[in-house]
């Protein structure tokens, strides 16, 4: 019997067998036969003296000694995936591309639930990061979006519509790469200058980089931000019993740092214990 390529297969005792497909949906068969009917063809593999295996041949023909009972749907691999409203419905469809050889489709995915558009608005252009922030961990929903584009950064208030405020406390006029919401209820903005800590009683509360350096990376937790420097420099700051977010030490790095990423603080915990750094070297710390 001929089943798609798999990238494993898994007999059961109790008669049945699935087929992890490579590409397209997974399957779980029944066997009705063990192939040992007249007229069935064998193939086997011999290694040769050489070592090496002499060529496997084989004609592809439909499963008789193997019936489907019940297939598993896999879009891997997608190929292409276009968002689109074709049917004129209450919400866009997604059109993938799915499978490989015999085994391609092209699907129409719909969301499980109804998407409402609230509204629209224009971006002054093209973003390279977006955040949702509340204004307290108790609050269901978000209240503001952040936008940020290379030298400026966007903030929108949500509500029952959504509108452009500058009272936020965030700074505006520069790029963010980071917005979290702290253990607190306070609020830390990362920008390439500094942090900005914006305090829930609307203080806010600065800290600048050094000279002329610039931050190129940053991870957040709930209580714990880590910001790496142009310089191979580090900084650690940590949010303390008043609420303040301060400093709490400095370590200078071999080489230039790409990435950083702290860990979430363990339930019961006031910090966590373990932080990733990568390396332009290609290293992990």
């Amino acid at each position: 019997d001929t089943i798609p390529t798999c990238s494993s297969v898994c007999v059961l005792k109790s008669g049945f067998l699935f087929a992890a497909s490579e590409c397209g949906d997974h399957a779980l068969y029944q066997f009705r036969g063990i192939g040992d009917g007249e007229g069935e063809v064998e193939a086997r593999a011999s290694a040769a003296s050489g070592g090496g295996a002499d060529p496997l041949t084989f004609a592809p023909r439909a499963p008789s000694n193997l019936a489907l009972v019940d297939r598993l749907e896999s879009l891997s691999p997608v190929c292409g995936l276009e968002c689109s409203n074709l049917y004129q419905e209450e919400t866009k469809q997604l059109f993938a591309l799915t499978g490989r050889g015999p085994s391609s489709q092209m699907r129409v995915l719909r969301p499980g639930q109804t998407v409402v558009e609230a509204a629209v608005s224009p971006l002054p252009g093209s973003p390279n990061g977006v955040w949702t922030i509340k204004e307290s961990k108790s609050q269901e929903h978000d209240s503001f979006i952040l936008v940020s584009f290379k030298n400026a950064s966007l903030v929108l208030s949500v509500g029952e519509t959504v509108e452009e405020v500058t009272d936020s406390g965030f700074q505006t006029n520069t790029s963010t790469l980071d917005v979290r919401l702290l253990a607190d209820d306070s609020i830390v903005q990362v920008v390439p200058g500094g942090l900005r800590h914006i305090l829930g009683d609307g203080r806010v509360n600065e800290w600048r980089c050094p000279g002329r350096k610039q931050i190129t990376s940053v991870s957040c937790n709930d209580r714990q931000v880590v910001a790496a420097l142009t310089g191979y420099e580090l900084v650690y700051f940590e949010l303390d019993e008043t609420g303040q977010l301060l400093e709490q030490e400095k370590k200078d790095m071999a080489g230039e740092i790409s990435s950083v990423c702290i860990a979430p603080v363990p339930e019961g915990k006031l910090r966590s214990k373990f932080l990733a750094i990568g390396g332009d070297d290609a290293t992990i710390r």
